[in-house]
């Protein structure tokens, strides 16, 4: 079977798994103060994810937070759908995250609403089945760093969330 579409295909925990883990190594490699992402930083990353125009949108930005502020700004109206996509796809991003504890790629702190990194996962080199998913794997590791440099109340206002 051929998929010609890897965003018609957003139900595959398993590339969100991966996503949700490139995610969370680039936040922590970036973050100033060596900090896991809290829970609620992970859990709108694969609904902008499997936002075709955003991902595309980010490609050729700039890392920095100033990138995420032209994507932001060019897709304004796509960012409004966050919450209520965050929302709808709680289950499929848990259930990502659980493939990735088990795989042992990600721990998940319940008690201090943390997603970390396994250490002990070695790193692969990673060469993408389609430039499909090159493009989100890459705006997965950018999402992570422009997460990380956002403060609790910009995540919020930018993303439009009410946690």
């Amino acid at each position: 079977m051929k998929i010609n579409n890897v965003f018609d295909v957003y139900q595959n925990s398993s590339l969100g798994a991966l996503l949700l883990s490139e995610f969370v190594t680039s936040f922590e490699k970036i973050n100033k103060e060596n900090q896991s992402p809290k829970m609620e930083r992970v859990l709108p990353v694969l609904p902008i994810l499997f936002t075709k125009d955003i991902v595309i949108s980010a490609k050729g930005r700039s890392n920095n937070i100033k990138g995420f502020y032209n994507v932001i700004e060019e897709n304004s109206l796509l960012f409004e759908l966050i919450p209520s996509k965050t929302k709808s796809m709680f289950d499929k991003t848990m259930f990502s995250l659980l493939i990735c504890a088990k795989a042992n790629l990600l721990e998940l702190d319940f008690a201090n609403n943390t997603v970390t990194a396994n250490l002990k996962s070695p790193r692969q080199k990673f060469t993408a089945p389609s430039v499909e998913v090159g493009d989100l794997v890459r705006t997965s590791r950018k999402l992570g760093g422009w997460f990380a440099n956002l403060s609790d109340v910009e995540f919020l206002m930018y993303l439009n969330l009410d946690l």
